[in-house]
């Protein structure tokens, strides 16, 4: 929730100026000591970095991803909700060698976030999904339709944070396949690049 509040400069400042003056937002928590919590409820995202290991091949979090939300540090499910810009990831894609895909890494669902003493840190987002738009096939943009959606993934990591960033990882990620109608009929073949287990997170949210 956001307060707006307008406020007089002086007191003898009429209150129909004051009514048309712009509102200055502000945010229904007060500041926050680390690690009460890892970043407070307000409206901008915090800038996240890093990267998501998929079979081997990297594709770092665009510019622009960010968190939202109340993340406090007490053990329990928050309504926060991070946010990765479409991408693109180069894959071996079996049978049609090196892919390019255009893709999305979407958060759907809600955050496990546990910040704890002794500078451990842990991020656990429930609800993700990778979409994929389309590929590029030697030059040629392949559609693969609105139904080549892997997932629910929980991306999980933990790692140690600062006072200016936490820093975490995690390994073992695993990515259900799509059914092997999906993908404007290519399921099967992108399930034995993208599906499985072999995937791991490295990830950064500034403080």
């Amino acid at each position: 929730m956001t307060i707006h509040r307008c406020r007089a400069r002086r007191a003898l400042l009429p209150l129909l100026l004051c009514a048309v003056l712009p509102l200055q937002a502000e945010t229904d928590t007060v500041d926050g000591a680390l690690p009460d919590r890892i970043f407070r409820h307000r409206i901008e995202g915090q800038p996240v970095s890093g990267e998501f290991v998929i079979n081997g091949f990297p594709m770092p979090f665009p510019a622009g991803s960010h968190a939202n939300g109340a993340q406090q540090a007490s053990p329990a499910v928050y309504a926060g909700r991070f946010y990765f810009p479409a991408s693109t990831l180069q894959s071996n894609i079996n049978g049609l060698g090196f892919v390019t895909l255009n893709l999305q890494l979407q958060h759907r669902g809600t955050t496990y976030n546990p910040l704890v003493a002794n500078n451990v840190a842990g991020v656990q987002l429930d609800g993700v999904y990778l979409q994929l738009f389309s590929a590029t096939v030697s030059g040629i943009p392949v559609s693969l339709g609105s139904d080549c959606v892997f997932g629910p993934i929980v991306l999980g990591a933990t790692g140690t944070w600062n006072g200016v960033v936490a820093t975490m990882s995690g390994n073992g990620i695993t990515i259900p396949p799509v059914p092997a109608s999906a993908c404007s009929g290519y399921g099967a073949t992108l399930n034995g690049s993208i599906a499985g287990s072999n995937n791991a997170v490295t990830m950064a949210i500034t403080l």
